[in-house]
């Protein structure tokens, strides 16, 4: 039966493969930037040289769309079975929405107001700084994951995205202790502001929920794989 596995083993398409490969590792990259910039914010106070990583984060963002946008047009030109193609497909465009929420938390953090921002508890920051940190062993985790589709090697595929979903759900419960505080003791008096903080706080919560996603569909390959 052809299989995205059987593409992935496929020689002739080399190129291809490792387009994935560089299109997740670029999507890691951008995400790796962020903890970054938000430590400089958060843990050293430097808003300037977070600004700076921010739109590195940005530009990041932007070279994993066009990798995508290679991959989708190298695909559109060749001959593969509809099933591979619909699958090299859903895998790149949910793999770059990883990238898209980084960058939409991290363009908030751009343009908000940093003397409101740096008013929040202590305790909300610190939250923010276990959120993204927690995304970045979980992206790294996935990266392993799409690795390994060359290989097909499914018990360690498997425990990985066990893993991913592990550390999505640290991710949910941090958000939602967030949010608590937030309600609790909101000190933006600017309501458009504080819309904006809590925007960035979804934005960056959605990175793991996303790389939950491409965790779920990589096992559910697998398990088509086997049928």
């Amino acid at each position: 039966m052809s299989s995205l596995f059987e593409w992935f083993k496929s020689r002739n398409e080399e190129s291809a493969i490792n387009k994935i490969f560089v299109h997740m590792q670029k999507v890691l990259e951008c995400v790796v930037e962020f903890e970054k910039a938000l430590s400089y914010l958060i843990e050293e106070k430097n808003i300037d040289l977070a600004l700076k990583v921010l739109f590195r984060v940005t530009e990041l963002e932007h070279q994993a769309d066009g990798i995508r946008r290679n991959i989708l047009n190298m695909l559109s030109k060749a001959e593969l079975p509809t099933r591979v193609h619909q699958n090299l497909t859903q895998l790149a465009n949910r793999i770059d929405d990883i990238a898209n929420a980084t960058n939409a938390s991290a363009r908030i953090l751009i343009y908000l107001d940093q003397t409101a921002f740096q008013k929040l508890e202590n305790d909300v920051h610190q939250k923010m700084l276990e959120i993204v940190r927690i995304s970045v062993t979980a992206i790294k985790k996935l990266n392993l994951m799409v690795n390994k589709l060359i290989s097909s090697e499914d018990v360690e595929i498997h425990r990985l995205g066990e893993e991913v979903n592990r550390l999505e759900h640290q991710c949910d419960e941090l958000h939602f202790a967030i949010n608590r505080l937030l309600v609790s003791n909101n000190p933006i008096e600017n309501a458009f502001t504080a819309i904006e903080i809590h925007d960035c706080i979804d934005a960056l919560e959605t990175i793991t929920d996303n790389a939950e996603d491409v965790a779920d569909y990589i096992i559910m390959l697998t398990a088509a794989k086997r049928g």
